[in-house]
Order: structure tokens, then sequence, then C-alpha cells
């Protein structure tokens, strides 16, 4: 077995949890990979490192715990915040530099392949980073899950070179110096500083007209954390590679940080921009280490007009164009346009507003009601946000959601609207009114927040509103980041008592994998399938699609609500088809609360 060193990363002084029946569980999680219940709930808690793993002891710890090695977690010390699991015991890890080793994403984890990582580790002299270049033997840590193996083997690291750390300029040639200064240590490409040099003196290389393109790869930190950061180092020196491949007509490249790149590319008409583009992101969207999964990308294009009359500004139109993409599943190739220019304008108003927005109580909620498809009467709602902006305009979702999904400012709005359904949930209880389900969204970013379920859990509780009349929704497209995170919230949040809704189910490309990986109650047919139904050419398709999801959804206990049913041949098809539940203006559009009260809880 081949051990490679990938990255260091310092680690201070921590507590490391371990389970006290050593052979039982260490073996169970080996042969498993699964987490030991006396450990589930410290999953992904605040003040944890990694994840659940079996940790290898160094000499003089196993001496005090009489083990060689342990199923454990991380916590950090000397933080208030942090709640320790005070009932298992634990040992302190001292303070050290950690490389990552990538063993292989083909091993599932056992004991004899523990061993055998062990004696490599315990062999490994050179590290190959230029500040870390011997080790010294030191603690083991193996993360096993369905598709990878991760190791943490901490180290001391001893200066070897000291030019490393203090390097002596002098001891340079020219054409080193020139060499470092303009290319970055990762890709060895050309960096920002290169490309601003051409940016700014383009004729002197002899471009007259020129595009510009700025573009990044759309969750490049999930290629880190799925896999590790010499598999996304790759996916880096790739792109480079595919720069050069294209120099026809992409006259400069450069990695500027991260995961960012800057082209200047020949002038050419919009679309045919587009097509080489389109091209060129397609050549590199798949992962070499795992070719099902797909890379996309988000970009930014300046034209040549616009690149002559704004000079220098010409990054920035780029930057902004690029920030347009918003979505996930699919590379996005943004033209800049001046009008972009106004929005940007307007989401950074509405941002820097929405605290006084909110203690303004601008934001109102509206209810859409689902209706029983057999019987035509209400069996619960959807909680909708309006703005009352300025108690002046009221401004549809489209107007200012967008801008808040892109920083995790929707989280205050996703909040608003829970302890205004909650308020009305308790007003109509104690006014003795009937009630009904309130099905209210969660954005991805609130989806990406250690203690979610706490959180939500207290603002109901807070108005002592029944859980079951909350149902927690969440779109298709949330589940594509950390959907192993995300089924443990779900699961949380059903185990008290919330229902858990699906929404645009049909439109992604996971959509029937989440029927077996998601504790669902609800899967919400997107309005696309609904609207088909009506269409005489495709009604037949749709059909037989619509009934295989609503039969797969029934046998697995999940019930279907089809969104967007405008018209009475639609209510009929889906009746038929074994629909329950529909939501659309065939019944009602979303009301304001009081028009909702007097229409459905008299």
């Amino acid at each position: 077995m081949k051990v490679t060193a990938i990255l260091n990363v310092h680690r201070p002084e921590r507590i490391l949890y371990y389970l006290p029946q050593k052979n039982e569980e260490v073996n169970r999680y080996i042969s498993s990979g699964e987490c030991p219940e006396q450990l589930k709930k410290y999953l992904y808690a605040f003040g944890t490192y990694d994840e659940v793993g079996v940790f290898y002891l160094p000499k003089d710890l196993q001496q005090k715990t009489g083990m060689e090695y342990v199923v454990g977690i991380e916590f950090r010390m000397d933080d208030p915040r942090v709640e320790l699991p005070a009932e298992l015991p634990y040992v302190v890890l001292p303070e050290c530099d950690i490389v990552i080793q990538d063993v292989s994403y083909e091993y599932q984890l056992n004991e004899e392949l523990l061993e055998e990582i062990i004696d490599c580790v315990r062999n490994i002299k050179i590290v190959g980073h230029d500040e870390y270049r011997y080790v010294e033997e030191g603690l083991v840590a193996a993360f096993s899950a369905k598709d990878k193996l991760r190791v943490l083997y901490e180290i001391e690291a001893v200066d070897a070179d000291s030019t490393c750390l203090n390097p002596d300029v002098s001891a340079f040639t020219k054409e080193e110096l020139h060499f470092k200064a303009y290319h970055e240590a990762i890709t060895g490409y050309y960096n920002w500083t290169w490309m601003w040099d051409r940016l700014t003196c383009y004729y002197r290389e002899g471009v007259k007209d020129y595009g510009f393109v700025h573009f990044d790869i759309k969750d490049f930190k999930m290629i880190n954390e799925l896999y590790n950061h010499q598999v996304a180092n790759e996916v880096l020196i790739r792109v480079t590679e595919n720069i050069e491949a294209h120099k026809d007509w992409i006259y400069f490249g450069a990695r500027c940080d991260n995961d960012n790149f800057a082209l200047m590319i020949k002038d050419m008409p919009e679309h045919e921009t587009r097509e080489k583009l389109e091209k060129f992101f397609d050549e590199i969207s798949r992962l070499e280490h795992d070719p099902s999964y797909r890379i996309y990308y988000r970009c930014g294009v300046v034209n040549m007009r616009t690149s002559m009359n704004t000079g220098e500004i010409v990054a920035d139109c780029a930057k902004l164009a690029q920030s347009m993409g918003t979505g996930i599943n699919n590379t996005e190739i943004m033209f800049y346009t001046n009008e972009m220019h106004e929005d940007m304008l307007w989401g950074k108003h509405l941002k820097a507003y929405l605290d006084t927005a909110i203690q303004a109580n601008e934001f109102m909620i509206y209810l859409q009601p689902k209706m029983d498809i057999h019987n035509e009467r209400i069996c619960g709602a959807e909680a909708l946000v309006r703005w009352n902006y300025k108690h002046r305009e009221l401004l549809a979702p489209f107007r200012f959601i967008p801008y808040f999904e892109t920083d995790g400012s929707i989280m205050k709005v996703d909040d608003v609207v829970l302890h205004r359904v909650c308020a009305k949930l308790k007003e109509w209880k104690e006014k003795g009114m009937p009630l009904y389900p309130i099905s209210v969204n969660l954005s991805q970013k609130h989806l990406e927040q250690p203690r979610l379920v706490s959180h939500l859990t207290g603002i109901v509780d807070s108005y002592g509103v029944d859980h079951a009349l909350i149902e927690f929704e969440l779109t298709e497209s949330a589940t594509v980041n950390n959907q192993k995170y995300l089924v443990f919230v779900m699961d949380e949040l059903r185990k008290r008592g919330f229902r858990i809704s699906m929404d645009d189910f049909g439109t992604g490309y996971s959509s029937f994998a989440l029927l077996n990986e998601m504790p669902l109650d609800t899967l919400k047919i997107d309005k696309s399938f609904v609207d088909l139904i009506a269409i005489e050419e495709e009604s037949n398709k749709i059909q037989i699609i619509l009934r295989h999801i609503i039969s797969m959804a029934r046998e697995m206990g999940v019930n279907c609500v089809a969104e967007g049913t405008e018209e009475f041949a639609q209510i009929l098809a889906l009746r038929e088809l074994g629909c329950e539940i529909v939501q659309g203006y065939y019944y009602s559009k979303p009301l304001p609360v009081r028009e909702f009260e007097e229409k459905y809880l008299k």
C-alpha cells in the first residue's frame, strides 16, 4: 500500500472522547463504518473536529487507557460554547501538525487494513512540503465512509532548510525571481499579477480587441471535503492545462486565487463566445478520480466594447456578471450588462436595509391552502413571504429573495416567517379556530447551520405550538451539498414530531435516490409536470411518469402534493393518478392572513 502525504494543517491542543468498550465497538465501526449510537448525537456538534473515527493512540496514551486504538471524536478545548460529552472518558491530545494521508477510494476500513496503514505511516520520512520536510512518529486517526478512507497522521515538523522559511533573495537568479513573481505555487500557472499587466497594457502584446472572462468552480470546497486536497489541486491544474489547449481563441489565462481564474479572449459575437466557453467547461466537467462526480462552473463575461470603455474596471464587471449565477446543478455563463450594475446596487441596498425592515414589521406572510383532492376541503397551507417595502410597495419574492440567498441573509427572513406562522397558530388555538399544518421554507443556507435543529425547535416551542402543525419544506437542490448532514437534520426534526416536505421534486438529477435516502413525509410534484398534463401531445407520457412517482411514494408512506394546479382538467387527471393533495390557483392564490382566516377558518 502506498500512503501519500497531502496537506499540512495545524491543530491545537484538544480532547479526544472515546468509547470505553474497546474491542466490540471498534470492530463494529471498522466493519460497518456506521457511527456508534453513543457518539451519533455528537456528529456535527459545535466545536468538533472531523467526524467519528478510529484513533491509534501514542504510546503514553496507550499505557494510560490500556487500548491501542479507540473509536472517538475530537472536541475543541477551552471554549465555553462547546458542550462536551461528560459521560464519556477522554484523553487530551497535544498540539500538533497534521498530514492528511490519501489511502484509497476503494478500500473499506477493516482491522487488517488499519494495521497496514499504521505501518505505512510509521515509515513516512518525507512529507513533500517546503516547511515540513521531516516527520516523527505520532498519532493516527482513520475516518471511514462508503466511498473514501481518510487518515490523519500527526507529526512534529523539523525545519531542515531555513531557506524555505526565510529565503535569501540573493540566492535566486533573475529568472527564478521573475517566475516566483508571476506564477502561483499550486499549478505553476500564471497569477493575477501577470494577468493584470496584460489587462492594462494589452496593446503591447499585439492585442487590439478582447473579451474578458472570470470564472470559478462551484462547490470547490466540497471536492476538498469529499475527496482530498490533492484531488482538488489536480482539478485546478486541469483547468490551466485546458486553457493552454485553447490558445486559438484564448490570448492569456491566469489562476487568480483559490478556485478563481481569469481569461483574455478574442472578441467574438456573444453566441460564438458562449459556444466556445460551453465546450471549454464541458471538457473539464468530470472528476478524474470519480467520473460520476460532475463539476460545474460560474462564469462572467465582458465583451470588447465594455472592456475598451471601462479600462481597469473590466475585472469588476466580469466578477459582477459571475455573481449573478446562483444555480447549483449547472454551469452558468453570464454576460455583463449595464442593468447588472443597477441590479447590484439594488441588492446592496436591500441587504443594508434588511434589519430595519424586520424591526419595522415590513415582512408579511401569505398563506396558500392545500386541498384534499377527493373532498375538496382544506388540509393544510404553505406560508409564503411578501415584503411591504417601507409600507409603500408590496415586493414579490423574486424582487428580494435572490439577493438574500447569496450571503445567508435569507436565514433572517426564514426565521421571521416561522415566528409569524407560530404566532398565528397560537392565536388560532386560543380562539378555538380549526388548526391545519403549515409548511415553511428552509433555505440552503439555513441547512448549513450546525445547531439548526435546536434553533428551529426553540422558536416553535417559544409559542407552545404542537410540532405536528409545522412542516419544514426544502427544495431538492438544497440536498446537493452535505447530504449526510441534511439526513441527520431531517431525522432529528422528525424525531421531534415535525413534518418534512421536499419541494420541486422531479427537477433534480437525484430525485429518485432521494426517496430512499431522505426521511420524508411529503413530496411536492413540481409545477412543470402538472403543466404538461393539460398539453395533449405530452399528457400520456407525463401521466405515466406521475403515476409511477405517486405509486412509489404511496408504497413508502409518503404523501404527494401537486403544485401549480390551475385547470379543472389537471385536477381530474391528478385525482385519477392517485394524488392526494393539490395546491394552486384553481382553488386559491396565496392570501393575506386575514382573507385566509375568513375563507377557510370560519
